[in-house]
């Protein structure tokens, strides 16, 4: 708990004014009027979840190594932080690349970078980003199980709290895992396949890959069953 507030604390120090004080506030921008939908910026994507991922919510990105999901929660962070948001990464598969990050369109600048060393404290570091407030997305991204927890604690009463976190926090909580985690919790549950992958003159160098994703669940709307998307890895 310590260490989140350690985080928050420098982050605040480090933006802006008005951005520090949405912060300590957890107002959002454009409160008002604010959107409940945050767009990745592809169309395609977008009008397949009715408007982009769903703030206040719970969002599972699914698939194996290289099917396109952290090219997905990358173009979300993007969108987000492009669009004036605080985004913070919760990065337990010790997997985030700052420089990828940024050649995929993130501004660093609005990004708080946590990596907890054990899955309990992931989930207790997304949590308190939560409480926090003022974050237009916290994506969870974790190549391992994250149902690690006290003795007699259920997964479920796990992402029941972490639902209501996300819902009384009106931010978007974005789960990036191998398979689902959150079950019923998760108001949108997406899968990302990878349909192609294109290497580069050595055939150990990959350029990109051709990715399908499909909603597993999706309670919230949209149109069509499925969309088909390409991506490149920046060198």
């Amino acid at each position: 708990n310590g260490s989140v507030q350690d985080l928050l604390h420098a982050l605040r120090g480090s933006l802006p004014a008005e951005l520090a004080e949405r912060l300590r506030t957890g107002a959002a921008p454009d409160e008002a009027s604010a959107l409940r939908r945050l767009a990745t910026g592809i169309a395609a994507m977008d009008a397949l979840l009715g408007g982009g991922f769903p703030r206040g919510r719970v969002t599972e990105i699914t698939g194996p190594l290289s099917s396109g999901r952290t090219s997905l929660a990358l173009a979300l962070l993007a969108a987000a932080t492009r669009a004036g948001e605080i985004a913070a990464v919760v990065d337990a598969a010790d997997a985030f690349d700052p420089a990828s990050a940024a050649a995929a369109g993130v501004d660093l600048s609005r990004v708080l970078w946590a990596r907890p060393p054990r899955p309990r404290e992931a989930l207790r570091c997304a949590e308190r980003l939560l409480e926090a407030r003022g974050f237009g997305v916290v994506v969870l991204d974790s190549d391992l199980s994250i149902e690690a927890r006290a003795p007699g604690e259920r997964s479920a009463s796990i992402w029941m709290r972490m639902s209501r976190s996300a819902t009384a926090s009106g931010t978007a909580l974005v789960l990036v895992a191998p398979s689902m985690r959150a079950g019923p919790f998760a108001a949108l549950s997406l899968e990302a396949r990878a349909t192609r992958v294109h290497f580069a003159t050595r055939p150990d160098w990959l350029e990109g890959l051709d990715a399908r994703v499909v909603p597993l669940r999706n309670r919230l709307g949209g149109s069509g069953e499925s969309v088909a998307l390409q991506w490149k890895v920046a060198w």
